[in-house]
């Protein structure tokens, strides 16, 4: 969505399309983009199971302001995250090898060219081993440098920043999404006699999937209520 969220925050008829807004204070337009789209990583986040401080969730935009400026250095926003882990099922130190983590960069204005990905990729050869990366651009990345996002190790995932600037899984309409182990998806198709490519379908890149890095062949059910009607569906990422 390229809007800002005080655009996003209405539907031009008084009524409410999103479920949180954040209200400006006087300061740039500069800090608000990045203090919204950082907002909305931190909660993606802690949606896809990463321990996120309850401190980023609640920052307020005053409080944002105050620890980054007014026009913040995207490269002081990074943010690095390990998956949340139950040590009493699997043991302390397992869980800690287990764990997976995630690093996230907020790209410069310049348009994203070959040097700046290959300075990233030497960066993450020579420091923590990742599981996830995910890139917040602010303007084009060229062709030549999106193929060498293929070289990294790890799963890459680019965002617009302005798809970032208010959080889909909030808006108003979205339903009730739970992600169906692999068991859980087994069962499902066992109890309907169903194969993967007879579920309804989600593509890889719709806005939600996108969301929550869902992968192919990933299945998510969905519970609609407060309408006319409630009921439950299913969706195949494909």
């Amino acid at each position: 969505m390229a809007t800002t969220p005080a655009s996003a925050a209405g539907d031009g008829n008084g009524g409410t399309q999103c479920k949180s807004t954040y209200r400006d204070d006087g300061g740039s337009r500069e800090s608000l983009r990045y203090f919204t789209s950082r907002k909305t990583i931190m909660e993606m986040l802690s949606d896809r199971g990463y321990d996120v401080p309850d401190s980023e969730l609640t920052r307020s935009l005053p409080e944002f302001r105050a620890q980054f400026g007014d026009f913040p250095n995207p490269e002081t926003l990074r943010i690095s995250a390990s998956s949340r882990s139950n040590p009493s099922k699997k043991g302390l130190l397992l869980s800690l090898l287990e764990a997976h983590l995630i690093l996230v960069i907020f790209m410069g204005t310049d348009e994203v060219k070959v040097a700046s990905i290959r300075s990233i990729f030497g960066q993450l050869v020579h420091g923590t081993n990742l599981n996830g990366l995910i890139m917040v651009l602010q303007s084009k990345m060229n062709s030549f440098a999106r193929k060498e996002l293929d070289k990294f190790p790890c799963k890459v995932e680019v965002f617009e920043i302005t798809d970032l600037l208010v959080n889909i899984s909030k808006h108003v309409l979205q339903p009730a999404l739970h992600i169906l182990t692999l068991e859980e998806k087994q069962q499902l198709l066992k109890a309907h006699s169903l194969k993967d490519k007879q579920l309804p379908q989600m593509l890889q890149t719709d806005a939600i999937a996108q969301y929550y890095g869902l992968e192919k062949g990933q299945v998510v059910k969905l519970a609609f209520a407060g309408g006319p009607y409630d009921f439950i569906t299913y969706r195949c990422v494909m």
